[in-house]
């Protein structure tokens, strides 16, 4: 047999298994859509209203003010302030609220459900909604006994663990030891997690569902004159592959040579011009091994929007086991960049039981790649600004800003982060209060 006719075989396998994953998933998805509840599927967008509104979150950046690990760090002045500055007016069918995130694989459980407890109930003191937001796949490092495959010395040792962290080739012989991130400044972060590994889903099942479960008990303990109070729960952060926690092609090296000390790091980050990975390592090969894919060759753009579609799907999947309805559950994508032909789809958010979200900075929803085209072709007209931002430099400009993103389709929510950075933005502040004096068109 000729070297042509086995690579000719390995790749009819492999399109085989990927046409038999994708049957599965299609399948999955029909029976999601099925049990999604017939009132929800008949009317899908129902008008914003007192009851349903549509919302502008202010994001709660954690840090000195609040701490998930902290309940302690949960007071009245959370609300108080930014509630104070932006006041309470609002037009019919339209809301200010709060946004908060949980990281729950980085903490002790014990601490964040108090934490998250103690938020809920402050949101129903202030009467303010609330908007809390789940992320297992970013801040992990309280989980070394999912990542650390490589030091016998620290906690969480386990070589094994090699298979739930990503690869930047075809085996765990090129497991990640070290990423890095950059919101604002680079910095080094634990290895990304291997999205499909099954002991990674186990631990975010385990204390997701925990945390949802507390969710859903305050939500539904609201009297129905106050459901406003809760819009859903979020999940998922920048789903992407290679992004938020990318890997520069000498990675190893530094982190044997200077493992303490980043300063001598490389600082090119990430090249969004030169596609999926910005010129940096490509990821993906674990979990396309946790799925049955091998895949020899390049990871591709298919197979990078097959991750983290499937990923988010799981998320999504926890929540419905929680109890939340698919118009209570939103999710948060990520990858998508200009030039967006070079990555990822929109489409990796959109699914049968969630309503998707993606980042918007200084970004028309209108003009955002395919965003429109995908909840098109989905026939899904609600959706969210999970993250957003604008780079207005008056409260005219912000106002047409918000207004714009909410008035696209069927917005359910914009989420601004972060309140920290606007609190002494005096256009930011009266630009939102303008916004929120306008009703939402409900045509």
């Amino acid at each position: 047999m000729t070297v042509v006719t086995v690579l000719r075989c390995e790749k009819f396998i492999r399109d085989r298994r990927l046409l038999m994953y994708k049957k599965i998933c299609g399948i999955a998805l029909i029976i999601c859509y099925c049990m999604v509840s017939p009132l929800q599927r008949c009317f899908a967008a129902p008008p914003f209203s007192e009851a349903r509104p549509q919302y502008v979150f202010l994001n709660r950046e954690p840090g000195p003010a609040w701490y998930q690990n902290n309940p302690e760090t949960i007071a009245d002045a959370l609300f108080d302030e930014p509630i104070a500055k932006i006041g309470s007016v609002h037009a019919p069918g339209r809301r200010l609220g709060l946004s908060f995130l949980f990281n729950y694989l980085n903490g002790p459980p014990d601490k964040m459900q108090q934490t998250l407890l103690l938020l809920l109930n402050m949101a129903t003191k202030h009467d303010t909604p609330i908007l809390i937001g789940f992320i297992g796949e970013n801040w992990w490092d309280y989980r070394s006994d999912l990542w650390n495959f490589w030091d016998k010395s620290k906690p969480g040792y386990n070589p094994d663990n090699s298979r739930n962290v990503e690869w930047t080739g075809n085996g765990p012989e090129f497991a990640t030891k070290l990423a890095w991130r950059n919101w604002g400044r680079q910095i080094r972060v634990q290895p990304p997690p291997n999205l499909a590994s099954p002991e990674f889903r186990k631990a975010s099942r385990t204390e997701l569902i925990a945390l949802l479960k507390i969710v859903k008990q305050w939500a539904d303990a609201l009297p129905a004159y106050r459901k406003y109070l809760f819009p859903g729960v979020k999940v998922g952060s920048e789903v992407s592959v290679g992004i938020n926690a990318f890997c520069y092609l000498n990675a190893t090296r530094l982190l044997e040579t200077t493992p303490a000390d980043g300063s001598k790091d490389p600082v090119d980050g990430l090249h969004m011009e030169k596609g999926l990975f910005g010129g940096q390592a490509p990821q993906g090969y674990a979990a396309l091994s946790s799925m049955g894919l091998s895949h020899p060759g390049e990871i591709n753009r298919r197979d990078c929007e097959l991750i983290a579609s499937d990923y988010i799907r799981f998320l999504c999947g926890i929540c419905r086991d929680a109890g939340f309805f698919s118009d209570q559950v939103f999710t948060h994508g990520g990858g998508q960049y200009a030039p967006w032909e070079l990555h990822v789809s929109h489409s990796t958010a959109v699914n049968a039981t969630s309503t998707p979200g993606w980042s918007l900075y200084n970004q028309s929803p209108a003009t955002a790649g395919d965003l429109a085209i995908s909840l098109t072709k989905a026939h899904q007209q609600e959706w969210c600004a999970s993250e957003w931002l604008t780079y207005g430099t008056d409260s005219i400009q912000w106002q047409a800003a918000i207004q714009e993103t909410l008035g696209f389709k069927r917005c359910r929510f914009l989420s601004i982060f972060n309140w920290e950075g606007i609190r002494k933005n005096d256009a930011a502040i009266e630009g939102i209060r303008r916004a929120l004096a306008i009703a939402p068109d409900n045509r």
